[in-house]
């Protein structure tokens, strides 16, 4: 998983320079070389929208102060341009379920003048037939900060400032001729009554009012569960919080151990808040690791990892046969304990990352686990596939089997499936394809689109290296957080001054993993009324289109994802298919209510 650079795309684009070349200088200049030179041309130099037409159409006040809303899926510079043509409007307007979260921006661009302690003032809002109130403490703002970026190896569509943290609430002055975006995030809580509710933002600067803003938000009326379906591993390295929260130096080493495990303790919980799993790597046989375990499943933990050996370790297991079958007690141990407290069906065990496929050693390790706890699950994560039918024995005792993104082959997919293993996918270092990845500087998309991906192909987890690797550069100064030429991987929150603050990415893979909250909730009502008997089922003139309808959005629309490394950069294409999954979702409870009401007079 770590292994960043062995595909490296610096060599696959030469590579394919050069062979372009070659081929127009000796092999005539054909119209199929000249368009794959110019898709590669295109690929290689990718831009920035130019939002300065858009701008121009925004009325501005006297000072030449100009206010827009924008989604949460646009990402905004300090100079006004964005990476995808924006949908800038007047007003505020979100839709989402119970217990979901969901943003949009409020864009500040300054005039000829700077603005000083700018902030938001956000009314509750209420239902107006019902007189129904969403607290407007449910409504936070935050600022969008920037950090600078270096040149990478992969292409991207700007270098300098990009939005990424999001920092506490706070009023902020603007320099004169810049664009600075508020994040305003919206909280349903389960109870929330369904219906369409209004109220205000005002912008304020100092205590001139600069803009009011219509804001209305439709709650739906399903809720999503605390627990997410998607499988979800993403590192977090304890040991690195200290590079950021230094010893004081009259603090004492217990009270400085003891401040740094409480900081690990909020990142942990945040990741759990934006439903990302922590690994944790949890013994199994330890009282205050399952007394752990068990406050974070109250946060929504749904898996974690057991041992102190493997993946996350840079794979250490013992090298010599007796050394590993030495291990078989502690193993054992490890799948009685998960049994007796009723875990087993939370853990696995990071067993390998990356390396040679067919590596002997890992298939001995595997079988030892497998021979100590048979209910124990083996983990391992590689950037190709195993093929069953050349080498059929070595992979038997894995069971999850963890692709990267890039080597996404279907057919290889089915084979390990036929297996009877477990497929996960995992994101490491940028390679430079048309993959979706998670450093910084790509598009807003890619965050989102991940969960969609993984619910188009059926695969059940998604890993991610780490999300705090910081030790390298202050995170706030430098995106450049690696030693191989990247931004921001493996950091998907900030060390703040009193502990985690999120980021665009964070939120927006959030907002991915609610997303397939959707679609499994659409699912399960399927499945619900599919399982009904008499007089229940299916009424020919009411299920049956509504379930045609439900199997061509499970099945996830071309034009939102055609494919691994072809989805949409449309934000609007997102909400309008998310919108109708939701509205289904409506309509099968609808249904459901009415056939329980025929059953009722049936029964009377």
């Amino acid at each position: 998983m770590r292994n960043f650079m062995s595909n490296n795309p610096k060599r696959s684009v030469s590579l394919l320079s050069l062979i372009v070349t070659v081929a127009i200088v000796l092999g005539g200049l054909s119209l199929g070389t000249w368009a794959a030179y110019k898709t590669y041309r295109k690929i290689k130099q990718p831009k920035r929208y130019d939002t300065t037409r858009l701008w121009s159409q925004v009325l501005s006040d006297a000072q030449g102060v100009r206010i827009v809303v924008a989604s949460s899926l646009e990402r905004i510079f300090q100079d006004g341009q964005t990476l995808v043509e924006p949908r800038f409007r007047n007003l505020a307007d979100l839709a989402l379920a119970g217990n979901e979260y969901e943003s949009f921006q409020i864009a500040v661009a300054s005039g000829r003048e700077p603005l000083q302690s700018v902030g938001l003032e956000i009314s509750d809002l209420v239902n107006g037939p019902s007189g129904a109130r969403l607290d407007g403490a449910n409504v936070t703002w935050r600022v969008v900060g920037y950090v600078p970026t270096i040149r990478p190896y992969y292409p991207v569509k700007f270098v300098g400032p990009w939005p990424d943290p999001l920092l506490p609430e706070k009023r902020m002055d603007i320099p004169a001729q810049r664009v600075q975006p508020f994040w305003v995030t919206v909280y349903i809580p389960p109870k929330t009554p369904a219906g369409d509710y209004q109220g205000w933002i005002y912008l304020k600067s100092q205590t001139v009012l600069l803009k009011q803003i219509p804001f209305s938000v439709k709650v739906y009326d399903f809720v999503l569960p605390q627990t997410s379906h998607l499988r979800t591993a993403f590192d977090f390295y304890g040991h690195i919080t200290r590079a950021r929260y230094p010893q004081g130096q009259q603090e004492h080493d217990q009270a400085y151990q003891s401040r740094i495990d409480e900081l690990n303790d909020k990142f942990l919980i945040e990741m759990l808040r934006t439903r990302m799993n922590p690994v944790l790597n949890i013994d199994p046989t330890s009282p205050e690791d399952l007394s752990r375990l068990d406050r974070y499943r109250w946060f929504g933990l749904t898996q974690f990892s057991v041992g102190r050996k493997g993946g996350t370790f840079n794979n250490n297991w013992p090298q010599s046969d007796s050394e590993i079958e030495g291990l078989l007690g502690v193993y054992r141990s490890y799948g009685e304990n998960l049994k007796l407290h009723n875990l087993l069906s939370l853990h696995y065990i990071y067993t390998w990352d990356e390396g040679t496929i067919g590596d002997p050693r890992v298939a001995k390790i595997s079988s030892m686990i497998h021979r100590a706890y048979p209910g124990l699950k083996n983990m391992v994560c590689y950037h190709g596939f195993w093929d069953p039918h050349s080498d059929p024995d070595w992979g038997k005792d894995i069971d999850i089997w963890t692709f990267q993104i890039d080597h996404f082959d279907e057919r290889k997919i089915n084979a390990l499936r036929e297996k009877g293993m477990e497929i996960w996918m995992y994101i490491s270092g940028p390679g430079g394809y048309s993959t979706p990845n998670l450093a910084m500087d790509f598009d807003s998309m890619d965050y989102r689109i991940v969960p969609w991906l993984c619910w188009k192909y059926n695969i059940t987890g998604f890993l991610y290296w780490c999300v705090n690797w910081w030790p390298k550069v202050d995170p706030f100064q430098s995106a450049a957080n690696t030693d191989w030429a990247q931004n921001g991987n493996g950091l998907l929150f900030y060390p703040g001054e009193n502990g985690p603050l999120g980021s665009i990415r964070s939120e927006l893979f959030r907002d991915g993993m609610e997303d397939y909250e959707y679609l499994s909730l659409l699912k399960e009502k399927m499945r619900e009324v599919e399982k009904m008997g008499p007089p229940l089922g299916f009424d020919p003139k009411g299920a049956y289109p509504l379930y045609v309808r439900t199997q061509a959005l499970l099945a996830i629309d071309k034009e939102l994802a055609l494919g691994i490394d072809h989805f949409t950069k449309d934000s609007q294409v997102l909400y309008r298919v998310r919108d109708t999954i939701a509205k289904t979702i409506e309509e099968w409870n609808q249904y459901v209510a009415e056939q329980s009401g025929k059953a009722r007079g049936l029964t009377h």
